[in-house]
């Protein structure tokens, strides 16, 4: 499947920010095998990325995905309106590789198991224990392109 990339200009009908081979470099890179199709795990991973409350606003109204972005500046740093972060990009590898091992961060969330025992085997979590798993690698490329508030993202500036 050839996905339709993002490159800055705001296209109506993009699915992705990055292709098959920059995730699968990005996994190389890091030692990760990828399992499955690529660019399934890319429109997955997307899926996650569009439901985040992103700083900054959308350029255009008619682009399909969140980014490029107005008013967004990144470690002081002002990204264009037709720049797609790096960061932005390792974000997609991150989410769609954390599917891929099937830690899908849109998954039902099911009831937390207290205790389980099969024959001699026995597992029990403890009381406060996240019934998902939390990607800290996610979280933390999110720190940076994601409202803290969670609020609209835009500043109010006073002359």
């Amino acid at each position: 499947m050839t996905l339709i990339i993002e490159t800055g200009t705001g296209k109506a009908d993009a699915q992705s920010y990055i292709t098959a081979i920059e995730m699968t470099a990005y996994a190389a890179a890091r030692g990760i095998t990828i399992d499955g199709d690529v660019s399934v795990l890319l429109l997955r991973g997307m899926t996650y990325m569009q439901t985040l409350d992103y700083i900054g606003s959308k350029n255009t109204k008619e682009q399909a995905l969140q980014w490029p972005r107005l008013n967004v500046y990144i470690d002081t740093f002002v990204v264009t309106t037709t720049e797609i972060p790096q960061l932005l990009k390792d974000l997609q590898a991150e989410v769609s590789i954390a599917i891929g091992n099937g830690n899908d961060p849109l998954a039902t969330v099911e009831r937390g198991v207290k205790k389980e025992k099969v024959d001699v085997i026995e597992i029990e979590y403890q009381d406060n224990a996240a019934p998902f798993v939390y990607n800290l690698r996610i979280k933390s490329l999110e720190r940076k392109l994601v409202t803290s508030s969670g609020g609209s993202g835009f500043t109010v500036m006073r002359a």
